[in-house]
């Protein structure tokens, strides 16, 4: 059976060596279709055409453009939600879910 959760731990020493989120996603979740900054989770969304997941950054929106600022040093986790799992965050995950957890400075 297919999980609907996909986690990264970034405690793991080896994600510093990636240089933007988008590389931690792609080589660290299976299923999950990234491409320069374009991340796929689901197919094209019926709500609105489009393909972004929803962002969430230490529980606050952010656009699917603006993470990809973030520092692979700084992830402590991020769990990618999918379907069921998703429908929690209402229409907006249509495409799926990006919960990232940052560490605390």
């Amino acid at each position: 059976m297919a999980t609907n959760v996909a986690t990264v731990d970034g405690k793991k020493n080896k994600y510093a060596s990636y240089q933007n989120v988008y590389e931690l996603i792609r080589g660290e979740v299976p299923g999950v279709e990234v491409n320069g900054t374009k991340v796929r989770i689901r197919g094209l969304g019926t709500i609105n055409g489009l393909s972004d997941p929803l962002v969430l950054v230490n529980n606050v929106e952010v656009s699917i453009e603006s993470f990809g600022s973030i520092d692979p040093r700084m992830v402590k986790s991020i769990n990618i939600l999918k379907s069921p799992d998703a429908s929690i965050y209402g229409a907006k995950a249509a495409n799926g879910v990006i919960l990232i957890k940052l560490l605390e400075k």
